[in-house]
Formats: structure tokens, sequence, C-alpha cells
């Protein structure tokens, strides 16, 4: 049986986009997460890959080989979990204040790197909690149809409540690229969750510790606000628990902590030469607070 010259180029064409549907596709761009805290033993870092709109299945990215240099010395990684690594059998050891640190990620034929220095450790001395003796009046919008003209709005009542927290900046002077930063969070059990436009709330920052506001000695102040909801006009304050929290990191965090989840950027910014993600040293101090009785 003889083919005609058309029929023969048409089933090779076929065939070729056949073996092209087989091939896997191409990974996705490498995306690290890794934080070394200060004076706490190596936690497991993340790697991650994207993936197109349309595209579904695995985001981590497994295989890879992750090295540290922490202060001159080789830590090596393992894979723990797909994407999730951490140090090597008899390689575990603490994030020292004041160590630099260079990681290399080689994934899927990538070179990925980071470097930076670990911060001075941070301790929260003082929480002040400041609640109003009664709730206040505020214009609740319903933040589902910000779009709309027509924007559903009502009467509400919330306790618009000020913590003060209170810690102890470091003698010696800044070794942390861009000086050292802090970023501080309140974090109540029962958050308010609708948008309120008459009022202001500030329930997390960031800023060069230097700005904040001194007291005493090397004393350093910063004061928040957040809500949570009332019943009525008269309703008693909810009880609740109130996380607090300090992290103190270099211009590379702060950086990644404002953008990120910003509306108007798909990725936070980062550190990672060759790769989307951050790799950094933080001090972190955490506390949770019974609010209310």
């Amino acid at each position: 049986m003889r083919f005609s010259p058309g029929l023969l180029a048409l089933l090779a064409a076929l065939l070729m986009a056949g073996c092209d549907a087989a091939q896997p596709s191409e990974p996705g761009t490498l995306v690290v997460e890794a934080f070394f805290r200060a004076g706490q033993p190596l936690d497991t870092l993340t790697l991650r890959q994207t993936l197109p709109p349309e595209g579904s299945g695995p985001s981590a990215a497994p295989g890879a080989d992750v090295r540290l240099t922490l202060g001159g010395e080789d830590v090596p990684y393992r894979e723990a979990a797909p994407g999730r690594y951490v140090p090597s059998p008899g390689e575990e050891r603490a994030a020292q204040p004041g160590t630099p640190f260079v990681l290399a990620v080689n994934w899927s034929g990538r070179q990925a790197t980071a470097e930076g220095r670990i911060p001075p450790v941070i301790q929260i001395d003082t929480a002040r909690v400041r609640a109003p003796g009664k709730p206040v009046s505020t214009v609740l919008v319903d933040s589902l149809r910000l779009d709309s003209l027509d924007v559903p709005a009502e009467q509400g009542y919330i306790y618009p409540i000020e913590v003060e927290l209170v810690w102890q900046a470091p003698a010696e002077a800044s070794e942390l690229k861009g000086g050292r930063w802090i970023q501080t969070r309140l974090r109540p059990s029962n958050p308010f969750s609708s948008r309120v436009i008459d009022f202001f709330l500030q329930p997390e920052a960031t800023f060069r510790e230097r700005t904040a506001a001194t007291g005493a000695g090397r004393k350093r102040r910063w004061e928040g606000v957040y809500a949570v909801p009332a019943d009525s006009a008269t309703a008693p304050l909810p009880p609740h628990r109130l996380r607090v929290g300090l992290v103190r990191a270099d211009s590379a965090y702060a950086r990644f902590a404002r953008t990120r989840g910003a509306p108007n950027q798909r990725d936070p910014d980062g550190n990672v030469r060759g790769a989307l993600g951050i790799a950094s040293g933080v001090a972190v101090d955490r506390r949770t607070l019974q609010i209310g009785d």
C-alpha cells in the first residue's frame, strides 16, 4: 500500500505532537523561604515552584541540593518531605547572633544563592494594653462589594484597643545590611473582620529600629491599635486572647514583609539571586495575652 506524501506528512506531525504532549512540562520558577532564628536551632526551609495560572499539580520543589555556610562552616541539608529541607543528621546547630551566612540551592539545573547575617536576639520587656470603657460607633462596609457604587454600609460598634510594646535595642552597632529593622504584630483571637472606614487601626508595622520611640537607656517603644467587635453600644469588652510579636531583621526582610500580600504585587520583594523568595536571619519574640475577664 502506498501513502501519499501529504498523508505521511500529516502522520508525522501527529506523532510529533503526541511526543511533545508526553514530555514533562518545564519546572516553574524556584521560590525559597528560609528563616534562621537568632539563638535557635536551624529550622526547616521550604522550596517550592511557581505554577502557571491554568496549571495544577504539586508546587513543592523536590530533589534540591541545599547547602548553608554558617560562620564559615558548611551545613548540608536533607529533604525531610517534598520541598521541605532540614539539616542533615549530625549537622544540627544554632544560629548564633552576629554570624554571617550564605545559602546555596541547586534545583533542576538552576542555581540560587542568598546571604545575610543573624541579628541580635530580641525580647519583649513589657506589653501594655489599654481598652476604652465602652465601645465606639463606627461605619462598617462590606469589603466584598467595595468595587460597587452601591456599597452596603451599616452602623456598628468596636472596641479599639491600644497596645504598647517595649524592648531593648542592642548596645553594639548594627552589622546588618541596611541597618536593623523591626516588624510588630498584633493578632487577636477574634479579629474585627469588616472594613473600618472612619477609624484608624495599626495592628502591625515595619520600621527601622533606630526610628522607634525611645525610653530610658536603650529602651524602644511602639504603639499599635487593633479592634474587636462589640454587639451593641453597651456591650462589655469581649474576652479574647491577643498574640503580640516582635521581629528584628535586616532591610531585605523588611522589604519582604512590606510587600507580602500587597494587592498590586504578585510576588513580594526578596533577596535570593536566581530565584524568588527570602532567606533571612531573624530574631523573634512572641507573647500571648488574655484580654478581658
